[in-house]
């Protein structure tokens, strides 16, 4: 009977051990592990073929190029170490460091020549138009790679960084949804609608391994659960939460809320193709119908700043502050502008973003203010996907609402406006403007400035687009989670992050 008790005790004293230890375990691979809440999944992961910001943030931890941006939106080597320019400013040459792809092959530099290329050919790449300035890029001994310009192009080393310029493995095939960078991250699952999951690479080139092994991009459409899943733990950051969730989470003793700059400009396209949209006097009466301050405290709860220009703020450098009386809000101004027009009684389709509140609260107290000057618009709410492709890709809208991300140089976020440009999705046309454009990107100082000062100033006037807003970045963070990098670009750096 003794020997029972005596074995019954052993056996309770080991259940107990395991279960500490197992609880350790996991306790464990918890604290390596972080969740961050994403609303959309990537469009793809191959480089040539993403146009969505939702799949920029992701790839910035899983792909490099030649250069990269910094926080305070400076640029710094990535695979490559230095960098030299020639006094014509036309020939770059870049410093390979030894660095290795995800797959376990080292970076050469006829793996960048092959990204570059790829890059910059209108029958491949979505961004090819960012590059076309590039003549020619080749290897040359000693593992660098040599970049010749047709003429000088100050914006060049900027656009280096866009996830258009990522280099992988030259052979690489299925990009897709098999990305292989040299990021401190490489990619392990990807579960459409439900996750990306990504885990610690330790080849980088930094020598520097992230806090956590896993990454989980957690795809949550709906606010609501995932600030839910935060206040449970079950999520540990909400990058650039929606502004009419905030007051869920501020004075919350567990988690943290950081406002920053988000250098995005939040526009009402305009199709300026479409026959009613066509005529000047119809955009001019849209774009003074519209009330920013409106739109702000009811759809950004006041959390954004108001914009008139295709340049936010937050690149004081360049911003034109100057727009503001151009076409000011006078709903009686846009209805006489209308009937001047013969358009007394438009009809509108406004398509609109499903995955981005803000865009469709922006969409419908916008609808509103155009119904009161005489425009009909029916609202129509589609998945991301079918917006890429309806009115991104296709342009086959009237009117939307979306949020253009910063770039770190102008050219590059001012250029999509210019007639010939693929990502010109509001099909504006002004060979003035166009020429200005082409003007600004051998310039330099206080000429560029002006030059840039006069584009903004023919997109407000001739209304490319109704810019509204720069709304704030609200990310919100388990408390304990430090080291977050605000970027003037739409990046996660997990890299950065820790416990």
């Amino acid at each position: 009977m003794r020997s029972k008790t005596v074995w019954k005790r052993v056996f309770e004293i080991s259940l107990l051990m395991l279960m500490l230890v197992g609880g350790t375990i996991l306790a464990a691979a918890k604290e390596e592990t972080i969740n961050i809440a994403v609303p959309t999944d990537p469009d793809s992961f191959d480089p040539t073929r993403s146009v969505a910001a939702a799949t920029a943030e992701i790839a910035f931890n899983i792909y490099e190029g030649l250069v990269k941006s910094t926080p305070d939106g400076q640029l710094t080597g990535a695979l490559a170490s230095h960098w030299e320019i020639d006094s014509s400013q036309t020939v770059y040459t870049f410093y390979l460091r030894e660095a290795y792809f995800h797959n376990g092959t080292q970076v050469t530099a006829d793996d960048v020549v092959n990204a570059l290329d790829r890059a910059r050919d209108p029958q491949i790449s979505q961004r090819a138009g960012n590059y076309q300035a590039i003549a020619s890029v080749h290897a040359q001994e000693g593992n660098q790679v040599v970049i010749t310009l047709k003429e000088p192009y100050a914006p060049l080393l900027y656009e280096l960084t866009e996830l258009a310029a990522a280099v992988y493995p030259k052979d690489a095939a299925g990009l897709d949804n098999r990305p292989i960078g040299t990021g401190p991250y490489k990619l392990e699952e990807w579960r459409p609608n439900q996750y990306i999951k990504l885990t610690r690479f330790d080849r980088h080139w930094s020598g520097q391994q992230p806090f956590f092994r896993d990454v989980y991009f957690r795809i949550m459409p709906d606010y609501n659960s995932a600030v839910i899943s935060l206040k449970t733990g079950n999520i540990d950051l909400i990058p650039r939460l929606e502004a009419s969730f905030l007051h869920q989470v501020e004075n919350t003793p567990n988690l943290a809320v950081h406002a920053d700059p988000m250098n995005l400009v939040q526009l009402l396209a305009i199709n300026n193709a479409r026959p009613a949209l066509s005529d000047l006097k119809v955009r001019q009466a849209i774009a003074m119908a519209v009330n920013r301050d409106q739109i702000i405290v009811g759809a950004a709860w006041g959390q954004g700043e108001k914009l008139y220009s295709g340049l936010s703020p937050a690149m004081p450098e360049f911003y034109n502050a100057g727009l503001e009386n151009l076409l000011p809000y006078d709903p009686a101004r846009a209805q006489a502008l209308l009937n001047d027009a013969g358009y007394a009684n438009l009809e509108l389709t406004m398509t609109l973003p499903a995955p981005y509140p803000l865009h469709v609260q922006t969409g419908e107290i916008i609808a509103d203010q155009l119904r009161r000057v005489g425009v009909n618009v029916r609202i129509e709410i589609v998945e991301w996907g079918t917006w890429l492709e309806k009115v991104y890709t296709q342009r086959d809208y009237d009117l939307s609402i979306v949020g253009l991300t910063g770039k770190l140089d102008p050219h590059t976020i001012l250029s999509r406006y210019v007639s010939t440009n693929s990502r010109n999705f509001t099909n504006f046309n002004s060979a003035e403007f166009d020429r200005l454009i082409n003007e600004g990107i051998s310039a330099s100082g206080p000429e560029r400035k002006s030059i840039y000062d006069q584009a903004q100033e023919i997109l407000a006037r001739e209304v490319a687009a109704v810019f509204i807003m720069d709304p704030l970045q609200l990310n919100v963070l388990n408390a304990e989670i430090k080291g977050w990098q605000s970027y003037p670009i739409y990046v996660i750096d997990a890299a950065a992050l820790y416990k």
